[in-house]
């Protein structure tokens, strides 16, 4: 056996390799490592009369010192001293002894500090704009997330809320708007690149006010009797716009009457799309008869193409509709077993494979339909209309939101309640207390949403009555026009010649 092998190796061994010097020896967690000393390199007399020099405040823009230090390096390294006498600083060469009052380094460096200065006065007016507070809000969500689950917080989604003054309390129903703005501003960091997207364009946040203008709207529709708002100045002519500054709806010439002069100037508005039949007057149209050339609503369409020929009338839907599951793109497409509309790029997703390859679909761009195509089908077509309509703009403040271990839970907006959801269970919102007939036993925000008692309509809710305050749901009368006669026009023309010519005679023909 080798006994040289296991001979314990010493320091003055020539094969062994010198030692390493004490300062780059690495260290392990239980010795004290050394720190790295830090000495003033230039004076604060030298500092400040720099900072004078390139006209920064060193108290009021501590955040720019970098800039000073970093001139009188590159003066030093080109091999001048900084000089202060009598209040005044002078440049002189190391090598040379050259003095001089000037230097164009100091001249580039002062003209940085004014682009710095004015682009730190630029984004303190932008963090002003309730704009770019939300999209810097997005920013900081989205980046450096790896899954969607832990984009959106409460905390986050009550910030956003609030500057776009939202009311919890009257509108709980724009809290899955803003919630799913969010994710949706996650979606296309990934799809665009992580690299591509700044502060500035992470989120459309004029795209997100106008959805929001636009589904107050549709909700005012949904708890209308008849589905049509009016005016809420005139209260005689439909809507045609809604003013995203009052939430109000108003027709043009109400629209230029009130939003012409004064700070509405800059309130933002859109324009509302609203069908009325053509046969009652008093209800929003569901259906375009392509035969007739008419709106109808449901129920004067079937009174109308009960019988004859125009039962052969071919139809449509009366205005566009919107896709289900991106809420951006123009539906062609509706599922009869989803019951969904949906677009040209959704209906070949989600119908791609398994037991939707088989589900009917009926076009919805068509200009028109034969009987065997649509209107056998309009029954069917009117129920599917009506269950979204019911089941659209939920008025729960109940949402599912993930801790850090992406682990579910329900948090109440109205009243910040929070409770661990259960995994195999996330549609059905947690349960308080049991109610009597009276009430009792209900949380604040559920009361809300309670309908007065002895009535089950929308329309008696807290929520629908701050709703109805933005437009007129009361149908005008018709308005009827008289007509002069021929007969009373031929009897007025002989009295009005004799008082013609009475009044010649009183003037003597002249």
């Amino acid at each position: 056996m080798d006994e040289g092998r296991f001979k314990p190796r010493t320091h003055s061994d020539p094969d062994l390799p010198q030692l390493i010097p004490l300062p780059v020896r690495p260290t392990t967690s239980y010795e004290s490592r050394p720190q790295a000393k830090e000495h003033a390199q230039f004076g604060p007399e030298i500092m400040g009369a720099m900072a004078k020099k390139l006209g920064l405040d060193v108290h009021e823009h501590a955040d720019f010192r970098w800039v000073i230090r970093d001139c009188l390096l590159a003066l030093r390294d080109d091999g001048w001293n900084v000089v202060l006498r009598e209040g005044d600083l002078e440049y002189v060469h190391n090598s040379t002894e050259e003095t001089r009052s000037f230097h164009e380094i100091t001249d580039l460096h002062r003209q940085l500090c004014e682009r710095l200065l004015l682009t730190d006065a630029e984004l303190k007016s932008k963090r002003r704009d309730r704009t770019y507070q939300i999209k810097h809000l997005v920013f900081l969500a989205i980046m450096g997330e790896k899954d969607v689950r832990g984009v959106t917080t409460p905390k986050l989604i009550h910030e956003i809320v609030d500057l776009l003054e939202i009311s919890i309390q009257d509108e709980p129903y724009l809290l899955h708007r803003v919630k799913t703005s969010v994710e949706d501003a996650y979606f296309r960091m990934k799809e665009v690149g992580q690299h591509k997207i700044n502060v500035e364009n992470c989120i459309d946040v004029e795209a997100v006010i106008v959805k929001l203008e636009l589904d107050r709207a549709s909700f005012m529709k949904k708890v209308s009797p008849s589905g049509l708002l009016y005016c809420v100045e005139c209260s005689t002519s439909l809507g045609d716009i809604i003013s995203a500054g009052c939430h109000d709806v108003f027709c043009n010439s109400c629209a230029v009457a009130t939003h012409s002069t004064g700070h509405r100037q800059d309130h933002q508005m859109i324009f509302l799309e609203q069908t009325m039949c053509s046969e009652c007057e008093q209800r929003a149209a569901l259906v375009r008869c392509q035969d007739c050339i008419e709106l109808f609503c449901y129920d004067c369409f079937k009174a109308c193409h009960a019988r004859g020929k125009r039962q052969r009338h071919c139809v449509s839907l009366p205005q566009r509709s919107f896709c289900y599951e991106c809420d951006e793109a123009e539906a062609t497409y509706l599922c009869m077993e989803c019951e969904d509309v949906l677009c040209t790029k959704c209906c070949a997703r989600v119908h791609r494979q398994g037991a939707r390859q088989n589900h009917q679909l009926f076009g919805l761009r068509k200009a028109a339909y034969s009987k065997k195509l649509f209107a056998e089908n309009l029954d069917r077509l009117m129920g599917i209309i009506q269950q979204n309509i019911d089941l659209s703009f939920p008025l729960s403040p109940w949402f599912i939101f993930y801790d850090q271990a992406f682990a579910p839970y329900w948090y109440n907006f109205a009243s910040r309640y929070q409770e661990r959801a259960n995994p195999h269970d996330l549609v059905n919102p947690p349960m308080d207390v049991k109610e009597d007939e009276t009430g009792v036993g209900l949380s604040a925000d559920e009361q809300m949403l309670r309908p007065l008692p002895g009535s089950t309509d929308l329309l008696d809710t807290q929520v629908a009555r701050r709703a109805a305050e933005g437009a007129c749901f009361t149908v005008p009368p018709p308005m009827h026009i008289k007509f002069a006669s021929p007969a009373s026009a031929a009897a007025v023309a002989p009295a009005a010649k004799t008082a013609s010519e009475f009044k010649k005679d009183l003037t003597g023909g002249m």
